[in-house]
């Protein structure tokens, strides 16, 4: 979610926004996106968060 199709950084939000717009609104995918939005966005900030407490760990 936090790369566009052809690999340019991104975030979730907009991620998903492009995926809405790409399928329409009233699409099955675009109802999926929306209705799923709300996990994806926590999905996403966890593993943001986790891979920033693995930054500082000492190696």
């Amino acid at each position: 979610m936090n790369t566009t199709p052809d690999g340019t950084s991104t975030n979730p939000i907009d991620r998903i926004y492009e995926i809405a717009g790409r399928y329409g609104p009233d699409s099955l995918i675009g109802q999926f996106i929306r209705r799923a939005e709300p996990e994806i966005l926590a999905c996403t900030s966890r593993v943001l968060e986790r891979v920033a407490a693995a930054k500082h760990q000492p190696m």
